[in-house]
């Protein structure tokens, strides 16, 4: 199983050399596992010559200077040993020697003190973990059959192999080593299979590093542990055999991992297997040196250093504080801890009673994927409502394009940059040609503050006409035009009227009325007149074109239209704020405006654009925000089109037009909404079903012919719902409409499961 170093006489090896390489000198004995190895000084420079242990096979040594070789070529500033060819330009000589023939390698030699001989600065760890990245990214593209077929008694991910010599561990730690050894086997080997794999050095303790003279660190020696594995063991095993008693683990970890992955980003998976790898590491360094030590066989120095404090070191390991560490250092946050009622207690203590929690029972979210959620107890829930994922929670091209241009530069607007630019473009281009000029902001509740800054500039007057029940932000002026965000009967601005909404289910005008939309616009009527007599006029209207507060109404045909020319009619400007009915949710056109048929004075937009990634917009005429810096001075926003924002809010626009996205909303929201009509012949708790591509309401009343609002039945169903593990919201002024507004993404498939569940949780109210 271990593999004894070859001992030949010097003269032996001198002459070898001196035949194959054309080298002479001094040599000097160095240490050796497998291989008998010597520093040669010659005049041709200095020299490690390698006697390489037949018993290993050639293969694994050609391997090794092979990988050297390449490591030369793709990063040639990395310092490594460089092979010296033979006279004849071949990897290896080989020479016979006691009846045995033996190959030879020659390598150059790397000035530099051992790091093993070192306390080394945390800028140092640092330094150890980006040189490890980088010779583990330079071997990513390495392959060769004899390391990566290998069977090395060192590989960590075979740890458990070993548990036959568990007896030669001191009764005091062999529960402790025999605890690795299981996990070993039962964790690590599994999981292993899972990762990125490649040919790895796998053994760049600080023995095998070497530091400058000003201490940096310069260079990585003996390949002789080369084996193909998981990538992460390469990290894994550093880390382990860097620690040292007294020190603090935490802080090296930090260190050696943030500088490894400023080369090899790693996986979360990843990144989770680091500790019990580290703890098969340390495991293994008792255990091989144990076997030798029993064998008679010798011990290098560097092995029994680190033997002396293996198991010490293993013992000392905190997961948990340790596991914070190694996760914050790969750029992951920390671990999720279980949801229950401390957690709660926690989030009162830090954050204040707030009574915005979903469900009876809240939910602790730990993981978004598309149309899923996953809760910390591992179960998955159907996403029917949260718009913010537009394209999906954490949409893969999103994610990777954010994650990519935060690596490169996040600045702002008052410098030139290609990402801002691009999307003012290509946002323009889905709009009005009168539409043309883009301001960025941060959220959809300062576009609706900044749109109505501008209206006020462009109008001279103040005045605001909203929809009862109306949101549209949480900003001081955002706020005042959001009816919703206040208690019934406590919302009271004096500058700003609510229109009746066009419900042409359980309003004053019911479907069958003639002219119902000039009907319901004429309500405007009175609303400006009464803003003008108090010497308000009127600045804007705002709409959101889905009416989603309202309940996902429908409203009748030309309504929007009217009010928006009532509007100009008195002086006002007309606000589309499209961050609930924009990017195609409508199904019908990309913006809600557009499904109404008109074309408004501003566009705000919000949540969805970035996809979770903070971005709002206002897109307006250009002579009114020249009109506006004339009189108010230049507007910036400091992260408003910052370049991560602009680069989400492209790759959003990209997934929305390569998956075909707004045509997947009509679609599916008319399939959806047609299965959930289906269920109204078994269900009198349905009064209606409307809306208009995957924004959709779901009316609950007591009696079809009374309307009754079914508001705590509307609670009991959204609670049922989740306990079926699909998620859905309610609106409405009247709290009984359930609100269906899934991620774009969402398909037939997913409809089906969400009819069925609303099916299930109606035959439970009975």
């Amino acid at each position: 199983m271990l593999v004894q170093a070859p001992v030949l006489p010097l003269n032996s090896i001198r002459a070898a050399v001196k035949s194959g390489y054309g080298l002479d000198g001094t040599y000097r004995a160095l240490d050796g596992e497998r291989d008998q190895n010597h520093r040669l000084s010659s005049a041709e420079g200095e020299f490690v010559v390698k006697i390489c242990n037949p018993a290993e096979g050639l293969s694994i040594v050609e391997g090794q200077l092979l990988a050297l070789e390449h490591i030369a070529a793709v990063d040639p500033g990395l310092g490594v040993p460089r092979v010296h060819r033979t006279l004849q330009g071949g990897l290896l000589h080989s020479f016979s020697s006691g009846g045995s023939v033996l190959p030879v390698a020659v390598l150059s030699w790397l000035k530099g003190d051992v790091a093993g001989d070192r306390d080394l600065a945390e800028a140092q760890y640092c330094e150890l973990g980006e040189t490890i990245g980088r010779l583990n990214k330079a071997l990513r593209g390495f392959v060769h059959p004899a390391p990566a077929g290998r069977a090395l008694v060192w590989n960590t991910v075979q740890a458990h192999a070993l548990s036959g010599h568990l007896d030669l561990i001191a009764p005091g730690r062999r529960a402790l080593v025999g605890a690795v050894l299981a996990e070993s086997r039962a964790l690590v080997e599994p999981a292993a299979a899972r990762l990125p794999a490649q040919i790895m050095h796998a053994d760049a303790h600080p023995f095998n590093v070497l530091l400058s003279e000003e201490g940096h660190v310069s260079g990585v020696i003996d390949f002789g542990d080369m084996v193909h594995g998981p990538r992460v063991m390469e990290l894994a095993n550093v880390l382990a055999d860097c620690l040292l008693p007294g020190r603090d683990f935490a802080r090296i970890m930090t260190s050696i991992t943030s500088g490894f992955v400023r080369h090899v980003p790693l996986e979360e998976q990843e990144v989770d297997l680091i500790l019990p790898l580290m703890r098969s590491r340390l495991a293994l360094t008792a255990l091989i040196t144990a076997i030798r030590r029993k064998d008679g066989a010798p011990v290098t120095p560097q092995i029994a250093a680190l033997d002396s404090i293996s198991l010490d070191i293993l013992a000392a390991l905190d997961a948990g504080k340790l596991s914070e560490a190694i996760r914050y250092a790969a750029n992951f946050e920390p671990s999720p801890s279980a949801a229950n009622d401390s957690m709660i207690a926690r989030r009162e203590a830090a954050m204040g009673p707030k009574p915005l929690l979903f469900y009876d029972t809240p939910l602790h979210m730990v993981k978004g994927e598309g149309v899923w959620l996953t809760a910390s107890d591992g179960r998955r829930y159907l996403d029917c409502y949260n718009n913010v994922p537009h394209v999906g929670h954490c949409n893969p091209h999103v994610s990777e394009v954010v994650a990519r241009r935060l690596r490169v530069l996040n600045t702002n607007t008052r410098y030139l940059t290609d990402e801002s630019i691009a999307y003012a473009e290509r946002l323009k281009a889905t709009l009005d040609p009168s539409l043309d000029t883009v301001i960025f902001v941060n959220s959809g509740s300062e576009a609706n503050d900044v749109a109505y800054r501008m209206a006020r500039c462009w109008t001279g007057q103040t005045g605001m006409l909203v929809m009862d029940f109306a949101y549209h932000g949480v900003t001081d002026i955002s706020d005042a035009m959001s009816p919703s965000n206040y208690p019934a009967g406590k919302f009271s601005k004096p500058q700003v009227r609510q229109l009746e909404a066009p419900d042409t289910y359980r309003g004053p005008h019911r479907k069958g009325t003639n002219d119902i939309a000039e009907r319901y616009a004429a309500f405007a009527d009175t609303a400006i007149a009464e803003l003008a007599s108090a010497g308000f006029g009127v600045a804007v209207s705002v709409f959101d074109s889905a009416f989603m507060t309202n309940g996902i109404i429908d409203a009748p045909p030309g309504y929007v239209q009217a009010i928006a020319g009532r509007m100009r009619a008195a002086g006002g400007l007309f606000v589309a704020d499209e961050v609930q009915s924009g990017f195609g949710r409508m199904g019908t056109h990309m913006w809600g405006h557009q499904h109404h048929g008109v074309v408004p004075d501003f566009v705000t937009i919000g949540k969805p654009a970035g996809n979770g990634y903070p971005v709002g917009v206002i897109i307006t005429r250009s002579e009114i925000l020249e009109k506006f810096i004339a009189e108010t001075g230049p507007f910036f926003s400091t992260f408003g089109g910052g370049n991560a924002a602009c680069a989400a809010g492209m790759a959003v626009l990209d997934v929305i037009a390569r998956e075909e996205l707004v045509r997947n909303s009509l679609e599916t929201g008319k399939y959806l909404r047609e299965g959930f009509r289906s269920l109204m012949d078994r269900h009198e708790l349905i009064g209606d079903v409307r809306g208009s591509g995957l924004a959709i309401g779901v009316e609950l009343v007591r009696s079809r012919a009374t309307l009754e609002p079914a508001a705590a039945e509307t609670r009991k169903i959204i609670n049922a719902l989740k306990d079926l593990g699909v998620l859905v919201g309610s609106d409405g002024k009247l709290g009984n409409v359930l609100k269906v507004r899934p991620p774009l993404i969402f398909g037939r498939t997913e409809a089906d499961i969400a009819i069925s569940a609303l099916d299930d949780a109606l035959k439970a109210l009975r």
